[in-house]
């Protein structure tokens, strides 16, 4: 048997190693385009990456898991985006998206929770703007096999179960024992000093989001009756309209109807999300 000399061995190594990287190259390029995996709490990862990854909302919502529960797909508002990070406040997503080259034109920002600030191992991984390319592409690869699996719902199909939701009677759910944990939890008011902190800075944020030509509405979504008027609640819906005193950019959320309900006393059900979003749309079409 002839044996290959080493220049042939060489220049097959090397195509080998191109061969491969192309394919790596163009798996990673296709990367963002494929649903990343969640790798992190309620999805925070994967909603931070797609949206560093894709086009520039013309709305977006920002704040903790309350708003979550708003999905896009409730909205009749077109290009509006979600991004709500679980057991986080509005700050992180705001500094993802003020990395960006791009602001979208309006930025609603929830101030329910004014005790959170921000999760800096996020903003440090997204605020770039961009995440690298690199590492992407076993997960997108399974990402990819996953979405072929399991394909998402069409945007139509989910906004009409959305809908559909509107006309089936209010939860009966008995949310007593998760109701009562939250009133608990809601007794003592956050320490001032940090609420008057996590304010300072979304103040700089929106200041500095105004500067580049956005407009920025407050909105407070709604808590169960009991937790609405806790100590906590309380305190923290006093701060965040002294902070931001102008009425006329707060979204007025009707927490009073009587057909919300709530999972926990806390996160509304997702009948009643399709309700605020409804609610919030209204707003939209008066004010963009």
């Amino acid at each position: 048997m002839k044996l290959a000399s080493p220049q042939s061995w060489f220049i097959r190594c090397g195509f080998t190693a191109a061969l491969s990287l192309s394919v790596y190259a163009a798996i990673s390029c296709a990367g963002p385009k494929a649903p990343p995996l969640p790798v992190r709490r309620d999805a925070a990862e994967m909603l931070l990456d797609r949206y560093v990854n894709e086009p520039v909302p013309s709305v977006l919502l920002a704040g903790s898991s309350l708003t979550t529960r708003l999905n896009a797909e409730y909205f009749d508002t077109p290009g509006l985006k979600i991004l709500g990070i679980a057991g986080g406040s509005a700050i992180t997503p705001l500094k993802v998206a003020i990395a960006r080259d791009q602001l979208p034109k309006t930025i609603l920002v929830e101030l329910n929770f004014l005790e959170r600030g921000e999760d800096s191992e996020l903003v440090q991984k997204f605020a770039s703007g961009s995440v690298p390319v690199w590492p992407r592409p076993l997960k997108s690869a399974i990402a990819f096999y996953e979405r072929w699996h399991h394909p998402p719902l069409d945007r139509t199909e989910a906004k009409a179960a959305a809908l559909a939701l509107l006309d089936e009677p209010p939860s009966d759910f008995d949310n007593r024992i998760y109701l009562e944990r939250a009133v608990q939890a809601s007794k003592t008011a956050p320490l001032e000093a940090v609420m008057m902190s996590n304010l300072a800075t979304l103040k700089r944020l929106v200041a500095e989001i105004e500067a580049r030509g956005s407009r920025v509405y407050f909105y407070s979504l709604p808590l169960a009756g009991p937790v609405q008027v806790s100590v906590a609640a309380k305190a923290q819906a006093a701060a965040a309209h002294a902070a931001f005193s102008d009425d006329q950019r707060w979204i007025q959320l009707d927490g009073s109807m009587p057909d919300l309900r709530w999972a926990d006393g806390v996160h509304l059900d997702e009948r009643s999300s399709v309700m605020m979003a409804k609610e919030i749309d209204r707003f939209l079409k008066d004010h963009i």
